[in-house]
């Protein structure tokens, strides 16, 4: 009888325990959006500002709307969880710069025709340009046109309409739930809302930089080139497909040339005077762990003694963590908190494949290198693809076999539009959506129906010629030995530059092939 009532109560402990632990797993998978209840063009607002997650001066201005009540007369707060405006934390909180030197609102935001990092500094941008200002000012009216938000929001306006989520549904409930960082929020937008001019003052600043250069050791099939130094090299080797990413022009190479060129003049010094208000740095590469350049900012951070009160974050690969004399790990107990967002789309072969240079083994013992330091957190941050939605759940459940990470999150990738998950076939795509029943926004982009230009022969195109360009190599991996259930798509008669691609890689002498790829692409 005692044994059976231990044994009862065991295994209640153990159901406890699993229970606790699913709860921390799902925590984990949901944080940053995935998950919500949101559906294409109805976003859900039920998880931002959660009761328990708000300070007692916010939940004075949290109460629920009398019925009726005109939207000018509620908080910031209610009108936002209301829907009655359109509103997103990040035109308040972020300076974003990107990586050919031009300032957006965001990584999804439109680029300021007139705003460079060479003619506008940073607080300038903040505080007197019209872009940032007309964004604020629709995104706290009401009543707006939405004329300035819909040309340089379109993409989240777009995936909040396409998915149900978005870069700033997700921030919003991140930063609606960390009780300090959003009462700092609200004190700035209220400033704004009475004064309409933009003031620093709490530390609620994230400055993102992309300035350091494009310097990268991956080969990731999805990447613009311009954001990669290995992709440029591949591309310019002949890895190349017109339709999936336009012609070869002057305008691309002046391009290229553009984003290549240093544009940190100044930058440090910026970032220094605006130390006070920052609350975190990110850098965005490239590769950022491998450009040299961005060390210096870190030296002069730490130099300065604001270190202690910043958080640093990294949009990284996670296969390296130095170069040259500079070790990451060196710099990281300076700082408050470090967050190594890790961009994992695919466990193992897969991510070896698609993010092609990758050792998953590497980037799992970085990961672990990282756990080794008590104020950093890894977060895993995907692109969802016609390729990587083929696995992605595996992911998911690589994280809650390995709860090693802080967050997942994913976004669902807009260009180049071949890569769209929703240009898979229509069989497979009904194959996949069961997979992800817990996850309406890949269901969402799974549901869509093709884009009406695409053709997949274009896309089997361009992957088998990296195929060829990687024979022999240590990152030798083949489409359909990955992925074998596309093979059943591909019409070889129809391959678009069949004779081209047998000219572009011929049997090359061996040890001619293996020294150049040696200096070259560090084969």
């Amino acid at each position: 009888m005692i044994n059976n009532s231990m044994s009862d109560l065991n295994k209640k402990v153990v159901k406890d325990i699993d229970d606790m632990h699913d709860k921390q797993i799902e925590d984990m998978l949901t944080k940053g959006g995935p998950g919500d209840k949101s559906k294409p063009g109805e976003v859900n607002t039920e998880e931002w500002w959660k009761w328990n997650n708000l300070s007692e001066q916010t939940k004075l201005k949290a109460g629920k709307t009398i019925l009726g009540q005109p939207p000018e007369d509620k908080s910031i707060l209610q009108q936002a969880k209301d829907k009655d405006i359109w509103f997103c934390t990040i035109p308040f909180t972020q300076v974003y710069n990107e990586i050919n030197g031009k300032y957006c609102a965001c990584c999804f935001g439109k680029e300021s025709k007139k705003h460079t990092i060479e003619n506008t500094t940073l607080k300038e941008w903040m505080v007197d340009s019209e872009y940032m200002n007309s964004i604020r000012k629709e995104m706290l009216d009401p009543h707006t046109d939405f004329k300035a938000v819909n040309e340089i929001c379109r993409r989240c306006r777009t995936d909040e309409e396409k998915y149900g989520r978005s870069r700033r549904t997700n921030c919003l409930k991140i930063h609606t739930n960390d009780k300090e960082f959003w009462d700092n929020i609200q004190r700035n937008v209220e400033m704004y809302k009475a004064s309409g001019q933009y003031a620093f003052d709490e530390r609620i600043l994230e400055i993102q930089l992309k300035v350091f250069g494009s310097e990268c050791n991956l080969d990731c099939f999805m990447c613009m080139h311009a954001n990669s130094t290995t992709r440029q090299k591949v591309a310019d080797a002949g890895v190349w497909n017109e339709q999936v990413y336009g012609k070869p022009s002057k305008e691309r190479d002046e391009y290229i040339r553009l984003v290549m060129r240093d544009k940190t003049k100044g930058v440090n010094a910026q970032v220094l005077e605006l130390a006070p208000y920052i609350r975190s740095i990110k850098i965005i590469g490239g590769e950022p762990l491998v450009m040299k350049k961005h060390y210096e900012l870190l030296e002069k951070i730490i130099e300065s003694g604001h270190a202690k009160h910043i958080y640093l974050k990294y949009q990284t690969n996670l296969t390296q963590t130095k170069k040259g004399r500079h070790n990451i790990f060196t710099y990281i107990p300076h700082f408050k908190n470090v967050s190594m967002v890790a961009s994992v789309d695919g466990i193992g072969k897969t991510i070896e494949y698609m993010r092609r240079r990758t050792v998953w083994q590497d980037v799992v013992d970085n990961i672990e290198k990282c756990r080794e330091h008590p104020n950093v957190v890894v977060d895993f941050n995907g692109l969802v693809t016609n390729l990587s939605v083929l696995r992605f759940y595996e992911i998911i459940d690589w994280v809650k076999e390995n709860p090693v990470i802080d967050q997942l999150n994913w976004a669902m990738i807009d260009k180049p539009t071949h890569f769209r998950p929703n240009n898979l076939p229509e069989e497979l795509k009904k194959e996949l959506i069961p997979k992800y029943e817990k996850w309406p926004d890949i269901v969402a982009a799974l549901e869509r129906p093709a884009d009406p230009d695409f053709d997949i022969q274009n896309l089997f195109d361009y992957m088998l010629k990296a195929d060829k360009f990687y024979e022999g190599t240590k990152w030798d991996h083949k489409l359909f030995d990955v992925f074998p259930e596309l093979e059943k798509y591909y019409e070889p008669w129809k391959h678009r530059d069949h004779n081209l691609q047998a000219n572009l890689f011929p049997n090359w002498d061996k040890k001619v092939r293996e020294a150049r790829d040696a200096q070259e692409f560090g084969l």
